[in-house]
């Protein structure tokens, strides 16, 4: 999403604030690289100040999304609500040193694309794994019964097959 800040670029010190509300697809999120699936939009509240030329984009951003838990693939909804916290430079204003390497998003034509940063504050801060509950207690090893639900009377070896040649090395120290 692209925001005009002609407005806020005639003096040093200007800001504005604007309240957006992006879709999944707009900023770059559309895909299962995520492994979440975000069906409700991006609700984004920004302040942006021109800090001699770089704009810097300060907010928040609301939204929800769907995915498994990682020990018992229940379907779990996870509110998100992330802050971020950028900067953009005029487009070449960096000279040699890369966006990148200066660790700030460049915008030209007088447009800032705040959906490049709202991207990244929502896929840099997802979780590795979800799970529905802290006290989730798997799926048994045997049957594949959901424990949550109760036990199911199989018998639990307690040791991994694939770890008993590393069992018999300890056994044999």
């Amino acid at each position: 999403m692209r925001i005009d800040v002609r407005d806020i670029l005639k003096t040093s010190g200007l800001s504005k604030t604007v309240d957006l509300e992006l879709t999944p697809g707009s900023c770059g999120i559309d895909g299962p690289e995520s492994g979440c699936e975000f069906s409700e939009a991006f609700l984004v509240r920004a302040e942006l100040c021109n800090i001699k030329g770089i704009i810097r984009v300060k907010g928040i951003v609301r939204t929800g999304y769907s995915t498994y838990c990682a020990r018992c693939l229940k379907p779990v909804y996870i509110p998100l609500e992330q802050e971020f916290d950028d900067e953009y430079a005029p487009f070449g204003a960096l000279g040699p040193v890369s966006a990148e390497d200066a660790d700030v998003y460049e915008y030209s034509d007088k447009e800032v694309d705040v959906g490049v940063a709202v991207r990244d504050a929502i896929l840099l801060n997802l979780p590795i794994r979800h799970l529905c509950g802290e006290g989730c207690l798997s799926l048994c090893q045997v049957c594949g019964k959901d424990l949550n639900e109760g036990g199911c009377g199989c018998v639990q070896t307690g040791a991994d097959a694939r770890l008993a040649p590393l069992n018999a090395y300890f056994r044999q120290l």
